[in-house]
């Protein structure tokens, strides 16, 4: 029996939480690799073209015009892989909580290609994180695909340990990626999760760090030390930062929300090169009168922490770049939102502190403080992950030593944003994809009852642990012999009879789906307490 139980566990536990897990890790510490060298080559060609234009205007038509030949080449790349569209990391947490489907490989290889092109036409998504958190999810799913071909119940296990491997990889913030795996990709903490999600962003900052030293590579994704720790006498100077960034975050979302509608109820019908091309022009025209509007907001990011823009330039490019992100982003350009969205956090906070400089309220010396309390502020609003954003301020923008201001603003932003009720930019994202999905499909409502069967993945782990279809609820556990279901914690055992309420569009996929975590058996069968059917919910698009 002793033997049995650690077969089992090595299988179930150890296979895929820690060696397929590493192994995820090291190919996306590769992937990310290659794709941040190339992509800092490529935004380094695009600047030098916009520069160009800029004091050369009459090559500014002919820059154009090449920004709308890259946005066809986009459009082809969306065609063949629709997921490959948007910010990668609202893609790549719908796919870990196994709302959409995708094809791994061509996925892979089309979010490089895109974004790359998007990267080399100025537009204004983030340069790493999205693109390296979505290739991750991709590897995940390919190591288990290809890998683990009889255990398709790790596949959702080690796609979240790439998300985060790609995460860690792009930031160079571990520790906030496995966060960000557990708050923002489960929104709950699990043993299972946080194996896989550790030994694959230990595997994945390994060889990068092991391929940086090779190549003379730096990992980090920014280089600055905040020298001046803020007195508590000064606490309060974070506090108009974390209220303008939450104020900000609640207006983004409303207006992310509003344009996405109309543009798709004037648009749908419109093929994807012609909501493309304009939003790729419109983009380059900017880039050839002032750069600072269009790429990814890095160097802005770079730019801000060092004093090196005017406050009433900030807020015009806080509205300009605002508005492209939006657009940008919901036409289907492949970037990410992560730097976007730090950018608007280190706008706002440059702002208030020359604002309170020029009054002689606060030292210079605390400038690049409340910058970076306004981009982890900005951050945990808008995105509703006050755990990451605190985690990433701390290990990524040397918060080490001004923990306290950074939580207060984190705070107060996120406080804002939740008594409002703001929606996260996010789950705003992922809305279209999942419509996209289940477009015209046919909604079930289920309420039956399956078996734990002898050996499944699901044996001997409590039910937290197990990744369950999506909108699948556990009401209930009748263990072997028993008289009446009940559920008094613990983990699942053989032959247990487990009562589930689920709805679903693919009711072959959800079969599937529980057939991997409880062994194969008719899961639509005689077992089905009440089956209600809910015609065309979401429309053809």
């Amino acid at each position: 029996m002793k033997e049995k139980k650690l077969k089992h566990k090595i299988q179930n536990i150890l296979w895929p939480c820690v060696v397929f897990a590493g192994v995820t890790g090291m190919i996306t510490g590769v992937i990310v690799f290659a794709f941040r060298v190339i992509s800092e080559g490529v935004i380094e060609v695009s600047h030098h073209i916009f520069a160009f234009a800029h004091e050369n205007p009459v090559f500014a038509p002919l820059v154009v015009l090449c920004a709308v030949g890259a946005a066809l080449l986009v459009s082809l790349c969306l065609t063949y892989s629709p997921h490959s569209r948007g910010g990668g990391i609202p893609t790549a947490v719908a796919l870990i909580r196994g709302l959409i489907t995708f094809h791994w490989l061509r996925n892979i290889i089309f979010v490089f290609t895109s974004a790359l092109l998007s990267y080399l036409c100025g537009i204004p998504l983030g340069n790493d994180e999205g693109p390296a958190v979505q290739m991750g999810t991709a590897v995940g799913s390919g190591t288990a695909r290809v890998l683990g071909k009889n255990h398709r119940a790790w596949e959702r296990y080690l796609m979240t340990g790439g998300a985060t491997a790609g995460f860690a990889t792009a930031t160079c913030a571990p520790v906030t990626a496995v966060l960000f795996g557990l708050e923002e990709g489960h929104s709950r903490f699990s043993p299972l999760l946080i194996m896989s999600s550790v030994s694959s962003v230990l595997c994945g900052m390994g060889t990068l760090e092991l391929l940086c030293f090779l190549f003379g590579k730096s990992s980090a994704l920014f280089s600055f030390t905040i020298a001046a720790r803020l007195p508590l006498s000064l606490i309060w100077v974070v506090i108009p930062v974390g209220l303008l960034c939450g104020g900000f975050a609640y207006l983004f979302g409303e207006c992310t929300h509003a344009i996405r509608g109309l543009l798709h109820k004037k648009l749908k019908k419109w093929h994807t090169f012609f909501k493309v091309a304009p939003v790729f022009a419109v983009v380059a025209i900017i880039g050839c009168v002032y750069y600072e509007a269009i790429g990814t907001g890095h160097h802005l990011i770079e730019a801000l922490l060092h004093n090196h823009v005017a406050w009433y330039t900030a807020l015009i490019l806080l509205v300009v770049r605002s508005l492209l992100v939006i657009l940008s982003n919901d036409v289907g350009a492949t970037g990410g939102l992560f730097t976007p969205l730090l950018s608007f956090g280190a706008l706002i906070g440059s702002v208030i502190a020359e604002v309170l400089v020029a009054l002689g309220l606060l030292d210079g010396q605390y400038f690049m403080l409340l910058v970076v309390v306004g981009m982890a502020s900005f951050f945990a609003a808008s995105v509703r992950t006050p755990l990451t954003a605190m985690a990433f301020a701390i290990e990524a923008l040397s918060g080490f030593g001004n923990v306290l201001p950074i939580f207060l603003g984190v705070i107060i932003a996120y406080v804002m944003v939740e008594a409002v009720g703001a929606n996260s930019i996010n789950e705003i994202a992922m809305e279209r994809e999942i419509h996209r999905e289940n477009a015209g499909k046919t909604l079930h409502v289920l309420d039956l009852t399956v078996e734990a069967m002898p050996g499944s993945f699901a044996i001997g782990k409590e039910p937290r642990d197990i990744l369950w279809p999506p909108s699948c609820k556990l009401l209930s556990v009748k263990q072997e012999n028993a008289d009446r279901h009940f559920y008094t914690g613990g983990h699942i055992h053989e032959n247990d009879v487990l009562h589930l309420n689920l709805t679903t569009y693919d009711l072959d996929g959800t079969a599937d789906a529980l057939c991997a975590l409880l062994g194969e058996q008719e899961i639509f069968g005689g077992d089905v307490i009440h089956h209600e059917k809910l015609e065309n919910t979401i429309p053809k698009q």
